[in-house]
């Protein structure tokens, strides 16, 4: 009203009003519950001990600061840690989704101070391997508006795993700017820590590792167009993150490879560098398609080593594929590599081996009608150890299955007992 007052206009066009903050048990806080948080002790982080000398300090009553002590010494035995306002922010982001009150666990806020710690690691990786790419004045001047990949100098990429990347940021993008102008905000949280840990670190900067690891001539062409793809996956995602982790997002961007190599009309700082809107032809719902297929892949070759108590980091397996339907048989021939490189595989065969011609040593897993994974154990495992774990599983599957048939045997059973239950106990 002041403002309206002295200078004739409103000081803001929109006001967007947050619901009750709570403690985790959903209760109000307040002084005399002793459940009071204060956000500079989550920024900050502070002590056990601070806190409770900060309640002897104060004006509260005696039975108050009692309850007060009692509270802390349950919720933060050992204090709270250092987490920073950015973690803060962004955790309090992701109870807009829910609708209703925040009950508010200090714990979620430490989980995204992690968040914050992924964020330094994939930047120290893509530093490292980003220290002899130069991006073009055309890249560190784009307007990230309407942008076709020909607008960056960036040529198009024939590998999937570089497609796929740039078609995540397009799509959350496109996600981010919907969320915001609808003012659904933990959708815009969501989408971008999507981004950032599946598509990105998970998935993206995995899959590039063995590309950007070869410095030979021979992969110089391909070496670069990942450095490129990275370049720009790593400048849109901190742009797209920056309205809600301003701090990290801002130190993070200064030491992006070429900043300040781009003259006068380069932004200082990405909070006057311009959000990203539209990525033109970007989106690449194909390249999406048989990256899904390929991950579906990765974690049943994972899930097969695993059964055998192999260690994942072993790459001496040789896994063959047996696939049916034009996507999946598709992905698993175009992404031999990146099935390899995550699953961990010296030898990656599809559809290749005739059924009478796999290794009688061969572990099998069927994912579905359409996907199956045999794995060959020779020189992975113990056979005779193997075998004893084999037996001793029987064993115990034999004994649940006795049980359940004696039960299922019981007078009136199949008169009295629901057909679901019934069901679910044999499925059991």
């Amino acid at each position: 009203m002041m403002g309206l007052e002295l200078t004739g206009t409103l000081p803001f066009g929109t006001v967007l009003l947050h619901s009750l903050v709570r403690d985790k048990e959903g209760r109000k806080m307040t002084k005399s519950r002793g459940n009071v948080i204060d956000p500079l002790d989550i920024i900050d982080g502070c002590s056990l001990e601070s806190m409770q000398e900060r309640l002897d300090a104060g004006n509260l009553a005696e039975d108050e600061v009692a309850r007060a002590k009692a509270n802390n010494k349950v919720e933060f035995p050992q204090g709270i840690p250092e987490c920073g306002s950015d973690a803060l922010r962004f955790g309090l982001l992701t109870y807009t989704a829910q609708g209703g009150d925040m009950n508010m666990d200090v714990k979620i806020i430490v989980g995204y101070r992690m968040f914050c710690n992924k964020l330094w690691q994939a930047m120290r990786f893509a530093l490292r391997y980003l220290a002899d790419f130069q991006p073009g004045k055309s890249m560190l001047l784009m307007k990230w508006n309407a942008l076709s990949l020909s607008s960056t100098g960036a040529a198009r990429s024939n590998e999937i795993r570089d497609r796929y990347i740039l078609s995540r940021l397009a799509n959350t993008t496109e996600t981010m700017n919907k969320s915001f102008a609808t003012y659904k905000l933990g959708d815009a949280q969501q989408a971008i820590y999507s981004y950032w840990i599946d598509d990105l670190c998970d998935t993206y900067l995995e899959l590039a590792k063995p590309v950007l690891y070869d410095e030979s001539g021979t992969n110089k062409d391909a070496r670069y167009i990942a450095q490129t793809t990275l370049w720009l996956a790593l400048e849109g995602g901190l742009r797209l993150l920056h309205p809600m982790m301003p701090f990290v997002t801002e130190e993070l961007w200064q030491r992006m490879p070429g900043r300040g190599t781009g003259g006068e009309t380069e932004p200082e700082s990405i909070m006057l560098a311009r959000y990203p809107e539209h990525l033109g032809d970007w989106k690449d719902d194909t390249a999406e398609a048989s990256m899904a297929e390929t991950i579906q892949i990765i974690r049943a070759c994972r899930s097969l080593k695993a059964s055998y108590n192999t260690p994942n980091n072993k790459e001496t397996a040789v896994f063959y594929l047996k696939t049916k339907g034009p996507t999946i048989t598709a992905a698993a021939l175009n992404q031999t590599r990146d099935i390899q490189t995550l699953g961990k595989a010296s030898a990656l065969y599809v559809n290749a081996t005739p059924d009478s011609e796999l290794p009688i040593s061969a572990g099998t897993l069927i994912v579905d009608d359409h996907l199956t994974v045999l794995l060959d154990l020779n020189g992975l495992v113990d056979s005779e150890m193997e075998l004893t774990r084999l037996e001793k599983t029987l064993r115990t599957t034999d004994e649940r299955l006795a049980l359940r048939k004696l039960k299922m045997a019981r007078e009136g059973y199949h008169e009295n007992v629901p057909r679901s239950v019934q069901n679910e106990t044999w499925k059991s």
